[in-house]
């Protein structure tokens, strides 16, 4: 399977997650933000053009499903997939002595990018005429905290699966060395 094909079939699956799964999630009728924890994690293996990609198909579905105005998620979740990479090459530069530096920086990318997005989305409502008050940044605070506490989990399914996968074709390579000692 092509690496296209992979962020396309993950990001409809994300997608899928955030409007059907996410409202399990919810804290204060508040839900994580489960396409920014895509996009933070999928730019540590894809990296730059990778996340730009994927945001785009994240915010192009996203729009698609749930009927918000055109093209506002298209261009939020495509930034937030570029910046995303560009924000984890500094930050690897910045903790290169730290033990365990990923799950710090997958928080710090998740909180700072769940930041952008709401004050991005707390704009559009004071664009449309939109009533601001306090109900709107607690709502803000509780959707960054909650996304920022749910990276981690994630982050340690996939660095698990990643260790066994790894374990898997080491274990692979020695059976085939064993087999090529043996025939000899």
């Amino acid at each position: 399977m092509t690496r296209f094909l992979k962020l396309f079939f993950f990001s409809l699956l994300v997608c899928v997650l955030q409007t059907e799964v996410a409202r399990y999630f919810r804290v204060f009728t508040v839900a994580p933000d489960f396409m920014i924890i895509f996009l933070v994690l999928l730019t540590d293996e894809y990296g730059l053009f990778g996340g730009f990609v994927a945001g785009a198909l994240v915010g192009l579905f996203y729009d698609t499903t749930t009927g918000y105005a055109p093209a506002i998620n298209l261009v939020v979740y495509t930034f937030i997939g570029y910046i995303s990479a560009l924000i984890r090459g500094g930050l690897n530069n910045a903790f290169r002595k730290m033990k365990h530096k990923r799950f710090l920086e997958y928080a710090i990318i998740t909180f700072s990018m769940t930041m952008v997005r709401e004050i991005i989305y707390i704009g559009y409502l004071f664009l449309v005429g939109a009533e601001q008050g306090y109900v709107t940044f607690f709502r803000m605070f509780v959707c960054v905290i909650l996304t920022t506490v749910l990276v981690i989990p994630a982050a340690a399914a996939i660095d698990l699966i990643r260790r066994n996968r790894q374990h898997r074709k080491e274990m692979r390579e020695k059976d085939a060395e064993l087999r090529r000692i043996n025939i000899k």
